[in-house]
């Protein structure tokens, strides 16, 4: 948290000089243990703007692992259910869950669900997108980029989105700036106040 916290003092110095043209925001993905709890305490992640939740374990397990995305989803300082699988073609099939659950408890609560665009991953390709649409999630696109030339990723993540037909007013990326950091905020604030997150969502929808 000493790292981050000196990595949010570079980020709010470059936002308040450049704001009128980009914004950053301050983001960071947890990890979600087997018992779907994050390796983030809630005082830790409220220092942050943007949360994402993500298995990094228990990704060659046959057994189901649907309550432990469940609890993940359910923790109100998440925003983002990154990599749900956790697969690789060739070397991991990735977490096994009942997936509409999944989806379902997330459109419920107002959590995106990520579509990586690493080639090895396509971690929620777009046939599971598809499904994930219909039953009213929405979603974030990204390139997983762990070095600069890896951002084109993000081109494998576009063409999912596309051949699920997901129309732009469901990822969170393409919404003006005012509009993704309302939801953010909505994101922690119903857990405060009791609102129902999808009540907030779908104001933000319309």
């Amino acid at each position: 948290m000493a790292e981050a916290a000196e990595q949010h003092r570079a980020i709010n110095a470059l936002n308040a000089e450049y704001g009128s043209t980009f914004r950053l925001i301050r983001g960071i993905e947890a990890n979600i243990g087997v018992d779907g709890q994050l390796d983030l305490s809630a005082d830790d992640a409220a220092q942050f703007e943007l949360v994402l939740a993500a298995p990094h374990s228990r990704l060659r397990r046959t057994e189901d692992q649907t309550d432990r995305m469940l609890a993940a989803i359910r923790n109100p300082a998440v925003h983002v259910l990154a990599h749900p699988r956790g697969r690789i073609t060739g070397s991991r099939a990735g977490v096994v869950a009942d997936w509409d659950t999944v989806f379902a408890v997330a459109a419920e609560e107002g959590v995106a669900v990520e579509i990586d665009g690493d080639p090895a991953r396509q971690d929620v390709d777009y046939s599971l997108a598809a499904r994930a649409l219909a039953i009213g999630c929405m979603f974030a696109l990204d390139s997983d980029a762990h070095t600069t030339h890896q951002l084109r990723y993000s081109d494998t993540a576009l063409a999912h989105a596309r051949l699920a037909v997901i129309p732009c007013e469901r990822i969170v990326n393409c919404w003006p700036a005012d509009r993704l950091l309302g939801w953010l905020s909505d994101r922690r604030s119903a857990s405060v106040d009791g609102t129902k997150p999808v009540e907030m969502l779908q104001r933000r929808l319309v």
